[in-house]
């Protein structure tokens, strides 16, 4: 009776499917394939996001870097196979974006539409799969679970019994081996173990029957269970083997490898690469900046002016433009020269030395640059000590006697009447060769892209990085007129720097 109690007594604990309430992991499965859903869209989203900002990425490189090789100093054939790097990331950049679009359009459409129509919400709450299979479970679990109830209760009221049975058996073996225990006393004892017994056995009996009901319910308790399970299943299936092909779409979607264009790309870069040339290259190069350009020779040329012409100040300032670069006018010792024409009228400098200093310069155009450098300094030093020699009277006594003897041409020489672009320059008789391109008002601050080093002695010089002030706007030459933080004002090139922001 021990043995059958003890036994009896042990409690198994099982996690088995088949307890009750233990279903709820399969109805949980579907709220966790709708979440699922969720996430796999998540994924593909950023998947999406990344493919975008790499297009971006790439786009952006390849501009910034086309635009700095075009204007650097690389040439010919390399220059082509450098760029290709760059169209090769335009390219990859296109794919990119397709594959962007493909995610999105196809990929998270679907998982989004399949959603849709696998999981229906209620108006309560929840979805009506989760319900359905719960309501399934429920009911086949039911009439087992209420004969099991019947089980526990009857198991319950046996341990009872054979509890009472064996303490009331303790107590009568207690009195026997007590002599003075009185004998009515022993004999309640005795019919108490006896009626403990009989409780025992009925209990017993009871949990037996409870027990064999159950296990007649058994059967069909498994075959419902199955059947409600097996719903659940062939719903997770659906979603696995969905899952399962929009990922085989997904990796189709994200593989190059496998696209003719793809493949196109690098093969193009790689023949244009391969097109490299050094011997060409070098060749384009000395045929069009080295020995192998075409040259003009410096040969004699007599000077003849046209016939029955007079030729003014204007025309001779005319052909001097014909014959100056953009920046050979802006060289301070030509703004000396062309500036000491108005002189002659209000400070009194020596008009002749002045005539002389243009039409030596007319006269040389055709000439060595170097040398109209040194004859024009030394005419401007030349002015500058005359002035300071020469009174103020005999200054305008030696003009008006010029004058007079040079008859018509004086008129010429007149900046009002003739209309001479150099008058505005100079007209307080300090005339700056860089007025007469600023722009009054402006003051853009710049910042340098590049190194420049300058070559003239009006070009300003700078590192890349450095600030300074844009004080004029940008010629047809390309040339702009700055002024450095030390104070330092000169030309630049309008290309070499960029607005700060």
């Amino acid at each position: 009776m021990s043995d059958s109690y003890d036994g009896s007594m042990t409690d198994v604990s099982s996690d088995s499917f088949w307890e009750v309430g233990n279903y709820k992991r399969t109805v949980k499965r579907i709220d966790d394939g709708n979440r699922l859903c969720n996430d796999l869209m998540n994924c593909i989203h950023e998947r999406a996001r990344i493919e975008k900002a790499y297009a971006q990425q790439l786009t952006d490189w390849g501009k910034r870097w086309r635009q700095f090789i075009e204007k650097g100093p690389q040439y010919g054939t390399l220059e082509r196979a450098w760029t290709a790097l760059m169209t090769e990331a335009e390219k990859v950049s296109d794919l990119h974006m397709e594959v962007k679009g493909a995610l999105m359009a196809e990929d998270f459409e679907k998982v989004k539409n399949w959603q849709k129509d696998a999981y229906h919400k209620q108006m309560i709450g929840g979805f009506k799969e989760t319900k359905e299979a719960e309501d399934g479970f429920r009911k086949a679990q039911k009439p087992w679970a209420k004969k099991l109830k019947e089980v526990e209760t009857t198991k319950k009221a046996y341990h009872a019994a054979c509890k009472e049975e064996k303490l009331a058996t303790t107590r009568e073996n207690t009195s026997k081996l007590d002599p003075n225990m009185n004998p009515e006393t022993l004999k309640k004892l005795q019919d108490k173990v006896e009626k403990s017994r009989q409780e025992m056995q009925k209990t017993r009996e009871k949990y037996e029957k409870s027990l064999e009901e159950l296990d007649k319910c058994t059967p069909q308790y498994m075959e419902n269970m199955e059947q409600v399970f097996e719903q659940c299943q062939e719903f997770e299936d659906k979603r696995i083997r969905f899952f399962g092909d929009l990922l085989l779409d997904v990796k189709k979607h994200l593989d190059l490898s496998t696209k003719p264009a793809y493949a196109t790309v690098y093969q193009n870069l790689e023949d244009t690469i391969k097109g490299a040339d050094a011997e060409e290259d070098l060749k384009w190069f000395r045929s069009n900046h080295g020995p192998g350009m075409s040259m003009c020779w410096p040969q004699f040329e007599n000077f003849e002016l046209p016939q029955n012409k007079r030729w003014s100040i204007v025309d001779w300032s005319m052909d001097l433009n014909r014959t100056l670069s953009r920046r050979d006018k802006k060289r301070p010792g030509d703004g000396v020269t062309l500036t000491g024409i108005s002189q002659a009228r209000e400070q009194a400098a020596p008009p002749a030395k002045n005539n002389s200093s243009v039409l030596n310069s007319t006269e040389q155009s055709g000439s060595n640059p170097f040398e109209e450098e040194e004859e024009e300094d030394e005419q401007e030093q030349e002015v500058k000590e005359e002035q300071k020699s020469s009174p103020v009277s005999e200054k305008k006594e030696e003009v008006k006697t010029k004058n007079v003897s040079s008859g018509e041409k004086t008129q010429d020489w007149s900046d009002e009447e003739s209309g001479n672009p150099f008058s505005a320059t100079d007209t307080n008789g300090n005339g700056n060769p860089f007025e007469e391109e600023s722009s009054p008002g402006i003051e853009v601050p710049v910042k340098a892209l590049y190194d420049y080093e300058g070559q003239e002695h009006d070009e300003l010089s700078f590192k890349a990085g450095d600030e300074m002030t844009k004080i004029g706007n940008e010629d047809e030459q390309g040339w702009c007129k700055g002024r450095l933080k030390d104070g330092t004002v000169g030309l630049y090139p309008a290309n070499y720097v960029e607005a700060i922001q």
